[in-house]
């Protein structure tokens, strides 16, 4: 049986997940410095150590102030992710109320 709790848990797991996107989005864009093709290819490529790499050297390309953005992008976007780990694990083990 579904509680209210999990509903909300739930739906806030996809808001979460939502924001991930937007954040990942965002930061693609800023890395490929308006290069909307470029952008579109860094934001659907799964995680690997090429991809990673190729976004440090964009990054190394960047001004100061925009590397400073790129990196609370990038702490923001870590922060949700384990936020929605934690969440995605409360609601698999099945939240209970007292």
């Amino acid at each position: 049986m579904r509680t209210n709790l999990t509903r909300h848990l739930a739906s806030a797991l996809a808001a979460l997940w939502f924001e991930q996107k937007a954040v990942r989005r965002e930061y693609a864009f800023l890395i490929s410095k308006g290069d909307r093709k470029l952008a579109r290819r860094l934001y659907r490529t799964g995680h690997s150590d090429t991809h990673f790499t190729e976004c440090i050297d964009l990054e190394r390309k960047l001004k100061k102030a925009e590397r400073r953005y790129a990196f609370r992008l990038t702490r923001y976007g870590v922060k949700v992710g384990e936020i929605i780990d934690e969440m995605d694990r409360l609601l698999k083990r099945g939240v209970r109320r007292n």
